[in-house]
């Protein structure tokens, strides 16, 4: 089987991150590349070059790469359009599609939880790539990691 790419694409304080972590436990530590993307908007194009060699060095050297981030469509779109045709039909793109008040409730729970003003600045509403996203909503991370764990069977062996 080729290897994997798995973009976890959503608002801070989604789960994006949580998912990732369960996924690399119940996938394998060594045969997983994570690359997560800084919520911060500074050096972004920096940060688009970064992300897109790590990916590309993930899939010459792992079974899976997931890529964990905001990663806004207006700054990454291009970026991530691409990695996904280089990957073919061994990529799932997934879109957290979770409320912003739901957003807030998860943000409560965090140890060091974000600024609300800051967090509702970071806010982009429905920011699919395509409508082809698998949109995740209303769930845990469980139910979540369980969906993608499914979805990756379901990808074509070649």
């Amino acid at each position: 089987m080729d290897p994997v790419l798995i973009v976890l694409r959503g608002n801070a304080v989604t789960g994006k991150t949580s998912v990732a972590s369960s996924l690399q436990e119940r996938l394998g530590t060594t045969d997983i590349m994570l690359v997560q993307q800084d919520i911060t908007e500074e050096h972004v194009d920096t940060q688009i070059q970064m992300v897109q060699k790590l990916v590309n060095y993930g899939k010459k050297h792992f079974h899976y790469v997931i890529l964990d981030g905001v990663l806004p469509k207006d700054s990454y779109g291009e970026m991530l359009n691409e990695l996904i045709e280089d990957f073919g039909s061994q990529q799932l793109v997934y879109y957290f599609n979770d409320s912003f008040e739901q957003t807030v409730k998860y943000n409560e729970q965090k140890i060091q939880p974000h600024d609300i003003v800051k967090l509702k600045s970071w806010w982009i509403d429905s920011d699919l790539l395509s409508q082809e996203d698998i949109k995740l909503e209303n769930g845990g991370i469980e139910q979540y990691s369980n969906q993608i764990i499914d979805d990756i069977n379901d990808l074509p062996l070649f």
